[in-house]
């Protein structure tokens, strides 16, 4: 069955949601918690997924999460009917005093680190029960000294909680770029490991001086990202429930908009249901 198509949901790109060819939302937490809302963050618009990706989990800290946090968080999901919940594989607060870093931190890639990644995994998990949850590759622009790959710490991640891989494709993407590893093998080795699977999309830009390739969520889905989001598409198979592309910045028209999620849409249909394209 073709994936579930959609956005992550943003003011600017709400007039467009009703288009067929989305039928999946993702909202931000850290958007829709606020105390004053009296709507849900979806309104009476109807989709066939909604999930709920989160910022500040913290998931790869030593501590575990924010009871708080997890409490508004599943208000925000049950509320707006989300079937499954995200956030990254990395760290957002200082392991010692639990001030807010401002940014995604990735974990050094340990022993002591994967236990207690896999610790609150599963700590998430059992507070949501039947609400699936989804763990997110970071990029990332430097890395720590450790003892296995990332994608090794990833697919332990996922074997041993059984949660499931938010593959945020142009991160993958990043990171090869950054840091000089195949993309593709990357998706190869960790996709076994997943029993469920969504994806990201959003496109960046090579900042010059940093000499880096930045997933700033600001420039259209690249081709390089779609022809890896294909492969990606092949390797998940029915694993894979739903797609969102994420964009922040430099906000397309409603043809922009459009055009890239029919775009998204046409390569998985492509895959799953090629009698159905061909047509």
């Amino acid at each position: 069955m073709t994936p579930a198509i959609g956005y992550a949901i943003r003011e600017q790109n709400r007039p467009i949601l009703s288009d067929p060819s989305i039928n999946a939302a993702e909202i931000t937490f850290e958007r829709a918690d606020d105390p004053l809302r009296v709507d849900k963050y979806v309104r009476d618009m109807e989709f066939d997924l909604v999930s709920v990706h989160a910022l500040k989990l913290s998931v790869a800290s030593p501590e575990g999460p924010g009871v708080n946090y997890l409490e508004a968080l599943k208000a925000i999901a049950i509320e707006n009917g989300a079937e499954s919940v995200s956030d990254h594989m990395g760290f957002t607060r200082d392991g010692h005093d639990g001030v807010e870093l401002g940014h995604f931190a990735p974990p050094p890639y340990t022993q002591v680190a994967l236990d207690a990644t896999s610790r609150n995994v599963d700590q998430i998990q059992d507070y949501f029960g039947d609400t699936r949850f989804y763990l997110e590759n970071i990029a990332y622009l430097f890395q720590f000294d450790g003892e296995m790959t990332e994608a090794e710490f990833l697919k332990k991640v996922l074997e041993r909680t059984g949660c499931g891989w938010l593959l945020d494709v142009t991160n993958v993407y990043a990171n090869a770029i950054n840091f000089g590893y195949d993309a593709y093998e990357f998706i190869e080795e960790v996709m076994p490991a997943a029993d469920a699977v969504q994806m990201h999309l959003a496109g960046g830009y090579w900042d010059e001086k940093a000499e880096m390739y930045i997933d700033s969520h600001s420039h259209p889905i690249p081709k390089d990202v779609f022809r890896l989001y294909r492969r990606s598409l092949e390797l998940a198979g029915d694993k894979c429930n739903a797609v969102f592309i994420e964009r922040d910045q430099n906000f397309p028209d409603e043809a922009g908009w459009r055009g890239e999620a029919r775009q998204v849409r046409e390569i998985a249909e492509e895959i799953y249901s090629p009698a159905l394209s061909a047509h």
